[in-house]
């Protein structure tokens, strides 16, 4: 895939860099197969690189400008609070840089979750398309037309192109896509299908048993993501719920037997404009997480 201009002014500026760091990190190549990024490794950490050291201009402005103002005496900001503005663009742009290595991993773990959720299905169509005759090339290339079945879909579109455009053998092109898959369940599944095809087993017997088998564990999963889900539910009451009213309760009482009402405010302020939203999103990426079904 060609490279953009940004991505090839980065590669540009810091490709050898990039290289040095990719030898450090070969598992970044398999990553961003999975996760279907289509970009060379080296370009990839290259662009990372650039964006932070943006990320760190840009949070650097602001705090120059803020220190310039102080300095002329048009401004008076606490010395403490001035020096909590100073480490925020490092922070920022090494957070900058390990959201960006953490990002692939994240992508090729929702595409796994998708897959998973469908290849039970998609299976089924496999079988069908096994039982009707066709030959193994065009059941997957049937089954990449399919979008309803998501990245499983792209997965088979994927093996087709292996087969029609670089002319592997399906066989080869099943063993590339077990290398790229980033799901355990279609890694298996293929590799099956392998072993079935090499030794002229039957392909409709096999899609069939499979599709039996995923959507038992299927079923396991949605068991374990509602009881799991029940948990968090009552610790949703707890944390968000009593535990605030408790602590507004005791916070009030302090106040009336002569507690500082403005140390009381700011904790109030505090726990409802930042401890709340925090603990509820928390919350909804852990239930996103645990969520069988991307």
């Amino acid at each position: 895939m060609a490279l953009r201009r940004y991505e090839r002014l980065a590669y540009r500026w810091f490709g050898k860099r990039s290289e040095v760091a990719v030898e450090r990190n070969p598992r970044l190549r398999v990553t961003l197969q999975k996760a279907h990024i289509y970009l060379r490794p080296e370009a990839y950490v290259a662009a990372a690189t650039l964006t932070s050291l943006l990320t760190v201009l840009g949070t650097l402005l602001p705090v120059l400008l803020l220190s310039i103002l102080i300095a002329t005496g048009q401004l008076e900001v606490p010395f403490r609070l001035l020096l909590l503005l100073l480490p925020i663009p490092p922070v920022a742009g090494a957070m900058m840089y390990l959201l960006a290595m953490v990002l692939p991993d994240v992508r090729a773990a929702t595409r796994a979750r998708d897959i998973n959720a469908k290849l039970p299905y998609a299976l089924n169509y496999l079988a069908t398309m096994a039982a009707a005759g066709a030959t193994p090339e065009q059941i997957f290339a049937s089954l990449a037309k399919q979008p309803i079945y998501g990245a499983v879909a792209h997965e088979a579109a994927w093996i087709t192109r292996d087969v029609d455009l670089l002319g592997m053998d399906i066989v080869t092109a099943l063993g590339r896509a077990v290398d790229r898959s980033s799901s355990e369940k279609m890694q298996d599944m293929l590799q099956g299908a392998i072993t079935a095809l090499t030794s002229g087993g039957d392909l409709k017997t096999y899609f069939a048993n499979k599709a039996e088998q995923y959507l038992y564990d299927n079923r396991q999963d949605q068991k374990r993501f509602l009881d799991g889900l029940g948990v968090l539910a009552e610790s949703f009451v707890t944390v968000v719920v009593a535990a605030p009213l408790f602590l507004i309760v005791i916070l009030s009482v302090m106040t009336s037997l002569g507690g500082s009402v403005r140390h009381t405010v700011l904790v109030g302020y505090t726990l409802v404009l930042v401890v709340l939203p925090l603990a509820q999103a928390g919350f909804v990426v852990a239930i996103r997480a645990m969520t069988p079904e991307a």
